[in-house]
């Protein structure tokens, strides 16, 4: 993590000024996620490292990381540490998810939605992806696609490699927006049970779909990328549609 400015307690001792020091410590975190060094998903460093790349106390540091979690930045993670959530403090996957979860339709148009984005990402992953993008997306293919893994990581495994790719981009927005995009795609999927509805034929057809947009993402072609990336989201919103009917029947 790059090195944090020193927080300036002017000419008071930081103990007669906690409030102001926490706030100019909340400040620097919602900088550095603004800037995209902390995303969505990412775990912060814990309350020394901060407290020590910011040259303030961990009192301090802990009331940052409060108010930026009562604010709907941050949140606490079961077993410890803290998680970024987002990155406007509002958090709009619970009525999200409800509208998606309620509604095939609404599941659909987002599934749409998702492809005409995601393969804007794809093409421009291509262009800007550098050598250590490559080797993360590698590294997420390997993992989500290894047969010693447990399935139920699938669907985990399948959104870190679908945000490496956003990563690639270079684009901060459109990495915050498919955070959220696929976190209530995900909540709304398992609502409804779609894990139960795959099996040994779209896993496989997954895997495919995912080593063509990687190779491509690779190769830097754009093009390629791009249709990669569209037959996949096709292929899985045309399966989606087909065992949902059958569902329904």
């Amino acid at each position: 993590m790059p090195s944090a400015k020193p927080v300036q307690a002017q000419d008071d001792p930081e103990t007669k000024r906690p409030k102001r020091i926490a706030d100019q410590v909340a400040d620097q975190i919602l900088e550095k996620i603004s800037d995209g060094i902390f995303l969505p998903g990412d775990r912060l460093p814990g309350e020394r490292q901060l407290a020590e790349s910011m040259s303030v106390s961990r009192v301090s540091v802990r009331a940052a990381l409060q108010k930026l979690k009562t604010r709907g930045y941050l949140r606490a993670v079961q077993g410890g540490g803290t998680e970024i959530l987002s990155s406007t403090g509002i958090d709009m996957d619970t009525a999200m998810t409800d509208l998606v979860r309620d509604s095939i339709s609404n599941l659909r148009d987002l599934q749409e939605i998702r492809c005409t984005l995601e393969t804007w990402a794809a093409r421009r992953a291509a262009i800007n992806a550098s050598d250590e993008d490559i080797k993360l997306l590698r590294m997420a293919y390997r993992q989500a696609h290894d047969p010693r893994r447990a399935a139920k990581y699938r669907a985990d495994d399948d959104h870190r490699l679908h945000m490496m790719i956003g990563r690639a981009t270079g684009s901060i927005i459109y990495y915050h927006v498919m955070k959220m995009l696929h976190d209530v795609l995900q909540a709304a999927l398992t609502e409804i049970r779609f894990n139960g509805m795959v099996g040994p034929t779209f896993d496989r057809m997954v895997q495919d779909h995912h080593r063509d947009i990687i190779e491509a993402i690779a190769a830097h072609d754009p093009d390629a990328a791009e249709k990669a990336m569209s037959d996949h989201l096709q292929a899985v919103i045309d399966f989606f549609k087909t065992a949902s009917d059958k569902q329904a029947t």
